[in-house]
């Protein structure tokens, strides 16, 4: 008949007399680095996941600075259109209806003025990757600290 120590179950404590000679492993090295690497594919895939949405954050920030120049050139393309209008009313006229088109035309110039302000600062705001850096950084920590256990 067999005794308790034969018996014993793999990954419970096993026990010769009053000795315990600890738990068996029931992986071996192979397959503990199998999902370590497994673990390791992951956690990248979703760092790559996060630079990706902080990344198209940034692209559509920029998009928006496009779209304020484009709406700049418009205002501006129509303020000159304006001006234009004011001068020939000016020079043919001489009356107060030329002073109703310069206003206009003002308005419109400032407005575009306004918009190539708003354009200009957006183009400028850097896409940040802070997040993911973060994120790697206090990656590689947790990775040595449990490397050196």
């Amino acid at each position: 008949m067999a005794t308790q120590a034969e018996q014993a179950v793999p990954g419970t404590p096993r026990s010769v007399g009053p000795v315990n000679l600890g738990v068996r492993p029931t992986v071996g090295v192979g397959a503990a680095g199998k999902t370590v690497a497994e673990d390791i594919s992951a956690l990248v895939r979703a760092e790559v996941e996060l630079a990706k949405a902080e990344v198209g954050k940034g692209v559509k920030a920029k998009a928006t600075g496009a779209g304020a120049f484009g709406a700049a050139a418009i205002l501006g393309w129509l303020g000159l259109q304006g001006l234009l209008i004011t001068i020939g009313f000016a020079l043919a006229l001489v009356m107060p209806g030329w002073a109703a088109a310069l206003v206009v035309t003002a308005v419109l110039l400032i407005a575009a003025g306004i918009a190539a302000a708003v354009g200009r600062s957006k183009m400028q705001t850097p896409v940040s990757l802070e997040t993911t850096k973060a994120n790697v950084e206090e990656d590689v920590e947790w990775t040595k600290s449990h490397l050196k256990r």
